[in-house]
């Protein structure tokens, strides 16, 4: 066959069945009959002799993914399409039980009453065998094509992204394993159907350490601090913690450093049931009122108050009001100003006894107008308005009267009177 129209065949039957993959979700079957690549390679071939159909049939149809790609560089097909038709290729021979594993989640689930609750492992329409099955497939192709093309060309994974810390080959391996243990923990949950038994808290136990271990194994001990500082299980909190809170690396590092002590303590999902649940909350709690203290002595008073205020919801609110809407450090100051004001005036009212119910509820309404329309004044009447509806329900309740309190981390709350 000439090799230039040999060429634009082949590129022509690449181009349909890369879009032939993207249309199906990700996978097509070369060499089967019907489907929209295979019919387009016949359709093309009809100008060429019935040899070089015949040619390109076996070349497109076969297992050999190495000889698929020597053949297509000898062509001069361009890299990028031949990474992508030998890795759709390789990925072909998976399809299929793909399809199987999908097929019977899909049938569990028509079966399943709506009005029943799924199954309680964490994979959604997938049994932990299923998602294991098909992580495992993922795998291998992935590994299939890191052996012919050299890299994997797959788009990269949400592990892959959490982990773009590490070495990208470290950060495969710990994906790995981070999968693994997730399939066995969601095993776990599987047979409990919710109903905890006291040795299903031994197996959590046992996976939780091994995990550890496989992990420190894997990882330097800068590479473990480096992952647990962004990844670990006080991390989440610690961030959390930090959304409202303008602090430091080094603040960061210390908190996180306090906290990381407790859940390495006290797990939560460890805790157990009936009376050792009881007694692990009220020693994790005892634990909790003196890792605050240790935070605020390491910070110091004006930054734990700074750190305490990031994590009320209605502060957490009104900076993502100010990014959403391009609003200055001054609006929000001035506005949170007027929220406090107005918290500590209400608590004073609340707390005078030489007022009335129905003076309170006087003093409480014209506070409540006043703070109203200083935030409004502030944010704008629109923005102010749905800041107020989505987090100082608080200051829409006060004129109805009742009693004011304010928690120890800053929260208000007013307890509305009996009718």
């Amino acid at each position: 066959m000439n090799k230039s129209l040999k060429l634009v065949l082949v590129l022509s039957i690449a181009v349909n069945a890369v879009w032939g993959i993207g249309a199906a979700a990700g996978w097509v079957a070369f060499g089967k009959a019907g489907g929209r690549a295979s019919g387009d390679v016949a359709q093309n071939a009809e100008a060429l002799s019935a040899e070089a159909a015949r040619e390109m049939a076996a070349l497109f149809a076969t297992d050999d993914a190495a000889r698929l790609r020597d053949e297509l560089r000898a062509l001069g097909v361009p890299e990028d399409v031949v990474r992508a038709v030998v890795s759709v290729r390789i990925g072909s021979r998976s399809a299929a039980r793909y399809r199987e594993i999908s097929e019977a989640a899909r049938r569990a689930e028509e079966q399943r009453p709506y009005w029943q609750a799924k199954p309680q492992n964490g994979l959604g329409f997938l049994t932990a065998d299923q998602w294991g099955e098909m992580i495992a497939l993922q795998r291998e192709g992935s590994k299939q094509i890191r052996q012919i093309l050299g890299t994997d060309d797959d788009a990269p994974g949400y592990f892959e992204i959490r982990y773009s810390h590490l070495p990208p080959e470290k950060a495969r391996q710990l994906s790995e394993i981070e999968s693994d243990y997730y399939q066995l923990r969601s095993k776990v949950e599987e047979e409990m159907s919710g109903f905890r038994m006291p040795g299903d808290t031994a197996k959590l136990k046992l996976l939780d350490e091994e995990h550890k271990r496989d992990v420190a194994a894997l990882l330097t001990p800068e590479e473990k601090m480096a992952d647990d500082l962004r990844n670990g299980d006080a991390a989440y909190g610690v961030q959390r913690a930090f959304a409202g809170f303008d602090g430091t690396e080094e603040e960061y590092k210390t908190v996180f450093a306090l906290k990381q002590g407790l859940e390495e303590k006290f797990p939560t999902d460890l805790a157990g049931e009936g009376a050792d649940a009881r007694e692990f909350w009220r020693a994790r709690t005892e634990a909790e009122k003196e890792v605050e203290a240790q935070i605020k002595n390491a910070l110091g008073d004006e930054r734990y108050a700074e750190y305490v205020r990031g994590q009320r919801r209605d502060y957490q609110s009104l900076l993502s009001a100010a990014q959403r809407f391009n609003l200055g450090a001054d609006t929000v100051a001035q506005t949170y100003q007027a929220r406090d004001y107005a918290a500590n005036e209400a608590k004073r009212i609340s707390d005078d006894k030489s007022l009335n119910a129905g003076q309170k509820k006087e003093a409480y309404a014209a506070l409540a107008e006043q703070a109203t329309g200083q935030i409004r004044a502030a944010l704008g009447d629109e923005v102010g308005d749905a800041y107020i509806n989505n987090a100082l329900v608080w200051l829409k309740n006060l004129p109805r009267g009742g009693s004011v309190t304010i928690d120890k981390r800053g929260n208000v709350n007013v307890s509305q009177p009996k009718k």
